[in-house]
């Protein structure tokens, strides 16, 4: 799929001055520019470890909340707990059920079947605790369950905690803790259901110790980074500091299964490694299986909880790809990719994985798409994926008419549909789409960090970087080009060679590279030059560290065939010192003699390269002209070496 290369260049003068101020290399430096971070900023970004939380009394019924819960601890009423199936609302239940037992309540938590409930609180779940409990939390639920929690409340106290967006109206309840209110001043309004549950705990523990409430930091990392919320501001420190510090017996039991090392974990372990296990009971069988694992205290059930999970989600794979390849044929079939959106059905597919498979068909055709599996009754449940600049739950509000109901995120969302309505919200999706999605929101872009030399990239720079992680929505891990490559050894790798291998010399030093899944590139890459964008990583093999270059996109390089050399720039410009010697003086000049000179010094030059060097050194400060004035002026040449990724026009040759 043709992706954008997006090349902003970076202002040197800034970069080095980061570099310098926190003794970091100007790579590093360049990276933290692009993520906004500056001289000010940056101490805190890089010390999240060491950064305190927000005062959870600044989210609004806090108080009322922390009192109601230890009244209830005090007259030894039953809490219950009501989750949610997926990860975030696992840890979210496992975080608070743990703090409420250590603090001596009578508590019990309740998550809903996927498959026979769905999403969210229903009134006949609230049933089950009838005359049982007295009071009622929801974790990463109930911000919508207005006329649920409205019955609930005629049988027992309710308070919310959510993250979710809410609508017109609050739920009758004790409180509402949810930064997303119209009402909240809180720092961050991008905490997962598990931080809002987290900011509970804290304000429980003010008071008694202070620090009690951290003790469950990596289960908290675990559901935020699971939920794709922002790893920015607190959601960042959240994640830092519970990585640095796994001590849940779940949770290592999962990374011994996993064949993972527990000090090495990182965001992208729990978004691809870690969390999709946790995931897949819920999303199979019950998600009781992942709390469980996590409330264990016992290695050997700890251990086999985590098998099971394994095993389920091997399960959940062969499933995934099943459907797949069925919805892959549908969307063939019937032409769905000649619309700006998509929105393929199936009889009996797994309810539990056409979210995934919707992700996967986002990832094939770029284009927002929906996935629906209907029941032997005719009744359709459905998961949605957008794509960036296009809001799903905006167009499911637009089509609702179509819809029994509808919930989510601007990327992602759910739905129920009967059959006999699905070809007029098809219809009424795609007509939304049309009116709202512009061409040139449907090809995917790549937002590229800096333009590198291979040489530039060593193993000191790499692990710098990691400073910056938790890396993560809002926080991406940084993407570096290198241009104008000759590859060597091509390989096709891996099962059927999907995976691409090879090796490239720069300045007589051999690297590697390696691209997932880009072994389509092998044959087109074969005697030409190339630009690439990666990842720099030391992979370790033998007992040996070496630099490795994860490829994240490939095009054949315009550079030679397009524009002139950063090496001819130069020599362009030590010409035009040579022909007007002048020192620092403007020259009386216009473009005309410009080129008849530059013309006569170096052979086979145009005009049109003559402008593009002339405009390229402009733009770098190394020479000004006025075009009006007919002025040629030569700038002084600053202590730091002029960087050509410093001109929007020399990184243009890298866009086309």
């Amino acid at each position: 799929m043709k992706k954008r290369w997006i090349i902003s260049p970076i202002d040197q003068k800034a970069q080095l001055s980061l570099a310098a101020s926190l003794n970091i290399s100007p790579v590093t430096a360049g990276v933290l520019l692009k993520k906004g971070v500056n001289e000010k900023t940056a101490a805190s970004f890089l010390n999240k470890t060491g950064t305190s939380f927000y005062d959870p009394l600044l989210l609004p019924n806090m108080q009322a909340a922390v009192a109601r819960i230890k009244a209830a601890i005090y007259k030894k009423e039953l809490i219950t707990i009501f989750g949610d199936y997926d990860v975030d609302g696992i840890t979210s239940t496992v975080v608070l059920y743990k703090t409420l037992q250590e603090l001596g309540a009578s508590v019990q938590y309740y998550l809903p079947d996927r498959q026979l409930e769905g999403y969210g609180v229903h009134k006949a779940s609230i049933d089950k605790f009838i005359n049982k409990t007295k009071l009622l939390i929801t974790v990463d639920c109930g911000i919508r369950s207005i006329s649920e929690l409205e019955y609930a409340s005629d049988y027992m106290d309710v308070i919310v905690t959510d993250h979710h967006l809410p609508g017109d109206e609050l739920p009758e309840a004790i409180a509402v803790i949810d930064p997303k209110r119209a009402d909240c001043e809180y720092p961050d309004k991008n905490l997962a259901g598990v931080g809002v549950a987290f900011k509970l705990c804290q304000a429980l523990w003010q008071n008694i110790k202070n620090e009690e409430f951290t003790r469950y930091l990596d289960v908290v990392a675990l559901g935020t980074v699971a939920d794709i919320v922002p790893l920015t501001n607190e959601n960042r420190t959240i994640v830092k500091r519970g990585l640095a510090n796994i001590t849940n017996l779940g949770i290592l039991e999962l990374i011994n299964i996993c064949e993972l090392d527990k000090n090495t974990i990182t965001a992208g372990h729990i978004g691809f490694v870690l969390g999709p296990r946790l995931n897949a009971a819920g999303r199979l069988k019950h998600a009781d299986m992942g709390v469980e694992l996590l409330l264990s205290c016992d290695s050997s059930s700890a251990h086999n909880l985590a098998e099971a999970l394994d095993k389920e989600n091997s399960l959940r794979q062969q499933l995934v790809e099943t459907v797949f390849k069925e919805a892959m044929i549908l969307v063939h079939k019937n032409n769905y990719t000649n619309n700006k959106l998509i929105v393929v059905c199936g009889k009996n597919w797994h309810p539990g994985i056409i979210g995934i498979v919707a992700s996967r068909l986002v990832d094939e055709f770029y284009l927002p798409t929906v996935v629906i599996s209907i029941d032997n009754n005719g009744a359709g449940k459905g998961s949605c994926r957008s794509i960036k600049n296009f809001n799903i739950v905006g167009a499911l509000s637009a089509c609702s008419d179509n819809l029994t109901t509808f919930g989510g995120h601007a990327m992602a969302a759910g739905l129920t549909i009967e059959s006999s309505q699905i070809n007029f919200f098809r219809d009424n999706m795609i007509k939304y789409a049309a009116a709202n999605i512009p061409d040139s929101d449907l090809i995917p872009s790549i937002e590229v960090d800096q333009v590198l030399s291979p040489q530039a990239v060593n193993k000191a720079m790499i692990a710098e970087l990691t400073l910056l992680e938790p890396f993560g929505v809002d926080n991406p891990a940084p993407l570096f080009l290198c241009g104008g490559i000759q590859p060597c050894n091509i390989k096709k790798i891996g099962q059927k060679g999907v995976h691409l291998k090879f090796t490239f010399l720069d300045n007589n030093y051999s690297y590697t590279a390696l691209g997932w899944n880009m072994g389509k590139y092998a044959d087109i890459i074969e005697n030409n030059k190339i630009d690439f964008i990666f990842q720099p990583e030391i992979n370790n093999w033998n007992d040996k560290k070496y630099i490795q270059f994860i490829l994240k996109d490939i095009k054949l390089s315009q550079s030679d065939k397009l524009y002139p050399s950063r090496e001819f720039i130069g020599i362009v410009y030590l010409t035009l010192k040579h022909i007007y010697p002048a020192g620092q003086k403007p020259i009386k000049i216009d473009l005309s003699q410009i080129i008849t000179h530059l013309k006569t010094h170096l052979v086979g030059i145009d005009e049109k390269t003559i402008t593009y060097c002339l405009n390229v050194l402009t733009e770098i400060q190394i020479i000004s002209i006025d075009w009006e004035k007919k002025l040629l002026k030569f700038l002084p040449i600053p202590k730091m070496k002029k960087d050509l990724n410093t001109s929007n026009i020399f990184l243009k040759r890298y866009q086309q």
